[in-house]
């Protein structure tokens, strides 16, 4: 197998024959405004169900595909809204969480899975502990790096960046249904995590902190992982995907959501 690095001149990577047919040139993630100025930083690390060319999938494994346990329904149109909005920079998976999932450390046992609901995912079947390396390499890597150069770029010039990563829950889980719209997933920063929820709650939102998940249990990898090691403040937010059925109301909860963003935070945008 052949293991590759990102072109000094593009950034981009260039994938391993092991997940294409034949090699491309394709930057790993989605980005939007770049070249923004705002000290807001959106990450969005389920933005996406996508597959590397090449990938075999069947019947059962594209249904899993395309429900949440493939990527986070409605949200990247979502962020685009509050990017458009807040002239933000935004940062996007490229690919599907089960070719490799951005919001976990290396080495959780859930960042590859090799099943979902008892339907086995083809593509990670049989993966060896080498391909494995290499989705981290050429996924996984140049996903966090993106994060990482935005944010040192707004501290070199004496900003102080603010990080939030946005995601969707679904509304039903084993079998418990989730009636609250949004969550606030913090773990340093609760004056500032429930300040955001109250700006919410004004734009029409029930909240709910550190739900559906928690960030004190580990589970906002990417924001807290960017978050300390930069020093500045992070939160993590989920919307319930009950909201997010169509383009207009990723759109509305898009703008609802800049909308709590900009009073809490200062921002022009």
């Amino acid at each position: 197998m052949r293991h590759v690095s990102p072109d000094l001149n593009t950034g981009a990577v260039r994938l391993p024959l092991w997940q294409h047919q034949r090699p491309v040139t394709r930057r790993p993630y989605r980005l939007l405004r770049p070249r923004s100025r705002s000290p807001l930083v959106i990450s969005c690390e389920h933005a996406s169900n996508a597959l590397p060319t090449g990938m075999k999938t069947d019947p059962p494994s594209r249904r899993i595909l395309r429900s949440h346990w493939g990527w986070d329904i409605g949200i990247w149109q979502v962020v685009r809204e509050v990017s458009r909005r807040l002239s933000a920079t935004a940062i996007g998976g490229g690919y599907s969480r089960l070719v490799v999932d951005l919001n976990r450390e290396p080495s959780d046992p859930s960042l590859i899975r090799r099943a979902c609901e008892e339907v086995p995912i083809p593509f990670n079947a049989r993966l060896s502990a080498r391909a494995m390396v290499s989705r981290l390499a050429t996924l996984h890597a140049p996903y966090h790096d993106e994060i990482d150069q935005q944010l040192a770029r707004r501290v070199a010039i004496g900003q102080s960046p603010f990080l939030v990563s946005f995601h969707s829950f679904t509304p039903f889980l084993n079998p418990r249904r989730r009636r609250f719209d949004a969550g606030v997933l913090f773990l340093d920063h609760d004056r500032l995590a429930h300040r955001l929820g109250r700006a919410l709650e004004r734009e029409g939102f029930s909240v709910r902190y550190n739900r559906p998940y928690s960030g004190r249990e580990g589970l906002i990898y990417a924001a807290a992982r960017h978050g300390a090691n930069h020093q500045i403040p992070y939160v993590e937010l989920e919307f319930n995907q009950r909201g997010l059925g169509t383009p207009a109301a990723c759109r509305a909860t898009g703008r609802r959501a800049a909308s709590a963003l900009r009073a809490v935070l200062g921002l022009d945008g």
